[in-house]
């Protein structure tokens, strides 16, 4: 008589067709969650959001992770509650709850669900959620920058001008400044996956230059900025200083040529927005910052008043002069929130970048993961002084997606029973 032991942990289970269904979904989720345009004309509903509720309910069926940002995740959820809950505390008291429902109900699907759908998979299925994302990013700037190629305006259109009016492409996003963002955001997956070799190098090159240019016919002067922040992050954090050193240069030659060969070169509005203010020392006329500016000082003037109890979510557009949300996300939730909800945002920061930390030693490409979630983290909290609410999942996918590559796990077949034969 002998004894065999049959499944041993090593043995990779393949998936049901369960999993397969709710795969499906999230892949199809993380690839339309760039294009915002498509959409619900009147709730903030998109294509995106469709598919990845199909894929958390499949998800469900089966079990979902208890710990999807592993030992941060309490931080998390207590971050997203406090953030919560400031709002939903400030719209009881002086704001309105029906109008402060629809924000609420974004926050938890971004902070809450969105994680539960995306985290904890094996990293193979990690790193093909990152390689969708980017793809989805890619298609996006090819449909705007193809637009632009065109002639095509959208004018003052809402929804699918690929172009704006004053010819700053939108792409899928309807917002150049959005996707300028976006495309920031996407950045450190983009360098990961070429780092750890899953694109290879002109893949790699191709989709980086893509998105490169595309940023620049956004003329966005924060997501310029933010990019650059993005890769000075990234190489220091990767500790290649020789990488570092080649991409300095190189960043200063590509600065060198496009401002001595601007007019030929850069699109009319980046010279305009962008360019002639830097040169002529007049960053106020960069953008939209004089009002942007109005909009902080505003924002500072009613803190004291809102800074234990919020004015609730979406208040602060109903109180303005301006009849606008202030563009800085972390004054806009100390007014709307209260202070509750600000340290609930700091909090989540700080799951992120804990996360990252702690990340084990089995984790593969665990130095380029960790660099990636902290780069993204870092340049989202830089990003979001000029956000508004941030529960657009086009923001959060990449950061969540990024996560990910740390926060996975094996798909491992149960031991069974001993055989005797």
């Amino acid at each position: 008589m002998s004894d065999k032991m049959e499944g041993v942990g090593t043995i990779t289970r393949p998936r049901s067709s369960l999993e397969n269904a709710e795969m499906f979904c999230l892949l199809l989720g993380i690839l339309l969650s760039t294009f915002s345009s498509v959409r619900h004309p009147i709730a903030s509903f998109t294509a995106s959001d469709f598919f990845i509720t199909f894929s958390l309910l499949f998800r469900c069926i089966r079990c979902i992770p208890k710990y999807p940002l592993q030992s941060a995740t309490s931080l998390w959820w207590v971050g997203i509650a406090m953030v919560l809950g400031g709002l939903l505390v400030g719209s009881v008291a002086n704001g309105d709850p029906g109008e402060a429902f629809i924000v609420l109900v974004q926050y938890f699907f971004s902070f809450v669900l969105l994680p539960l759908a995306i985290l904890g998979r094996p990293y193979e299925e990690a790193v093909a959620l990152a390689k969708i994302g980017v793809l989805s990013i890619v298609i996006n700037c090819l449909v705007g920058m193809g637009a632009y190629s065109v002639g095509h305006s959208g004018g003052d259109a809402r929804q699918f001008a690929l172009v704006t009016g004053n010819g700053r492409v939108a792409g899928l996003t309807d917002n150049p400044n959005g996707l300028a963002g976006i495309i920031d955001l996407w950045f450190p997956v983009i360098w990961y996956l070429g780092l750890t070799k899953a694109f290879r190098p002109l893949v790699f090159a191709s989709f980086f230059g893509i998105t490169f240019i595309t940023l620049i016919f956004t003329s966005s002067n924060s997501s310029l900025v933010g990019a650059f922040i993005c890769g000075v992050i990234y190489l220091f954090l990767l500790g290649k200083f020789r990488v570092f050193f080649i991409w300095s240069t190189i960043f200063v030659v590509i600065l060198w040529i496009g401002l001595t060969f601007a007019d030929q070169i850069l699109p009319e509005a980046f010279v305009e927005r962008v360019l002639n203010p830097i040169q002529q020392g007049d960053i106020e006329n960069a953008g939209t910052f004089d009002d942007r500016a109005d909009l902080m000082v505003e924002a500072w003037y009613f803190l004291p008043d809102y800074f234990a109890i919020g004015m609730g979510a979406g208040g602060y557009r109903e109180l303005s002069a301006h009849d606008l949300p202030v563009h800085n996300l972390y004054l806009l939730l100390a007014n709307e929130g209260g202070l509750i909800a600000l340290m609930g945002l700091l909090l989540i920061f700080l799951a992120a970048v804990t996360s990252a930390v702690l990340a084990g030693p089995e984790t593969p490409n665990r130095v380029a993961g960790r660099t990636t979630v902290i780069t993204i983290t870092l340049t989202f909290a830089a990003l979001a002084m000029n956000f508004t609410h941030v529960y657009q999942r086009a923001y959060l996918v990449p950061w969540i997606v990024s996560i990910g590559l740390l926060s996975h796990y094996s798909r491992i077949r149960l031991p069974l029973k001993k055989v005797s034969t």
